[in-house]
């Protein structure tokens, strides 16, 4: 078997020994003629944070781009190596957090290029008689946004626009397939009717995103008049979510605390939306800095007040942290999977969609079981306060309560 020149290793030893990345990052810097200052600093972050191979197969891709003809200061370097396509790549990924740690560089546009993909797909997807209307009210929708950050109100987010366009595209496509409508202009009341009664569950957001459009569609004389402007949403500000039995919440309750079988990240969700009512993006943006082990409190979300954690949860917390600690990760989050542990961004929502699917619950029939039971057992008001909640956000979980002390005696 062959060996390494020096080290008196066998090839297959030397593509796992843990000094190969630094070896290779001095090379490299010694054929350099103007090697960057942050170059060595970089190749220790990316050997403590990837396995040997992948780390020595960034270095040698750098390599290339720090030894072409252009600039190497750290913004050109690091769009250079985006790749194109919705994914940048391992090595863009990493040389923007550590420039961004380090500010030597401010961060990519790659999030914005995803919405305006995600977007384009949606607006793609409309029947083609019916496509450039959607997409100037994309436009406008986007320049709306830009006025509200301008102004500093609170502007439009990319799920909201996405949600609304795929609204819009799924109306285009029931009025060209169910009713052959290839116009705007030739839309009454009872297409929207229709096209509401297919998701009832639905009719109030998407009420509200027509009555947007066609707003719109008005003052650019796409249609004469809003079809939906006289419609109503129909609908009782009342709880309709899925809730749980207690004899449910125990059988969960013993899952997440005694089960050694279940992943520590299921069990942390579970339980901090059972017993506190968390919400999935509050458990996803959940940072080891958000933890006061003295106190035992988390910071979740947006809530005023620390949480207190009763040593249930705080078992599964550091349970949590254990499986987090073994990743050997610098990522801030308590939460970190194999394709977060290398950066510093949170979890994906779709894998926190996804992580109850074992219990077969979902986090937010947890959430509203638990605001159920605090809502009709103490005040509203405090209840809200305690979730960062506006007051009215809590009151359609007080509909059809009725307090029998307080009936008159029959």
């Amino acid at each position: 078997m062959l060996r390494h020149a020096g080290l008196g290793l066998c090839s297959a030893c030397w593509q796992r020994n843990p000094d190969r990345p630094f070896v290779q990052g001095e090379n490299l810097i010694a054929e350099l003629d103007e090697p960057p200052g942050w170059l060595r600093e970089f190749i220790a972050g990316l050997a403590a944070r990837h396995c040997v191979g992948r780390t020595c197969t960034m270095i040698s891709t750098l390599g290339r781009l720090l030894a072409d003809a252009h600039p190497n200061h750290p913004t050109a370097v690091l769009e250079r190596a985006r790749r194109p396509g919705r994914s940048m790549g391992s090595l863009a990924r990493a040389l923007e957090d550590f420039f961004v740690e380090h500010g030597l560089a401010l961060p990519t546009d790659q999030a914005e290029r995803l919405a305006a993909g995600r977007r384009q797909r949606r607006i793609d997807a409309t029947p083609a008689g019916l496509r450039p209307a959607v997409d100037s009210w994309a436009e406008s929708m986007l320049r709306a946004r830009q006025r509200a950050r301008r102004a500093g109100t609170l502007p439009r987010s990319d799920h909201t626009i996405e949600t609304a366009l795929a609204i819009v595209r799924d109306l285009a496509r029931f009025l060209v397939g169910e009713h052959g409508k290839q116009d705007w202009a030739l839309v009454d009341v009872h297409d929207i009717e229709a096209f509401l009664a297919v998701l009832p569950a639905a009719r109030r957001r998407r009420l509200i995103v027509l009555r947007q459009f066609f707003a719109f569609a008005r003052t650019q004389r796409l249609v004469l008049v809003n079809p939906a402007r006289g419609l109503s949403a129909r609908e009782p500000r009342s709880f309709r979510g899925q809730t749980l039995t207690i004899d449910e919440q125990r059988t969960l309750f013993r899952r997440w605390t005694v089960d050694p079988a279940v992943h520590p990240h299921e069990a942390l969700l579970g339980i901090l939306a059972l017993l506190h009512g968390a919400a999935s993006r509050e458990v996803r943006q959940l940072a080891v800095v958000d933890i006061d082990s003295s106190a035992r409190t988390l910071r979740l979300g947006e809530r005023p007040h620390p949480v207190p954690v009763d040593p249930a949860s705080w078992s599964v917390l550091q349970r949590a942290l254990a499986h987090r600690q073994a990743q050997r990760t610098d990522n801030p989050h308590v939460i970190v999977t194999r394709g977060t542990k290398a950066g510093r961004a949170p979890a994906s929502t779709a894998y926190f969609s996804h992580l109850l699917d074992a219990a077969g619950v979902s986090a937010r029939a947890l959430r509203g079981t638990r605001l159920i039971d605090l809502v009709n057992t103490i005040d509203a008001k405090l209840v809200a306060a305690a979730f960062g909640m506006n007051p009215e956000g809590v009151l359609p979980y007080l509909a059809d309560h009725i307090d029998q002390q307080r009936l008159p005696n029959p």
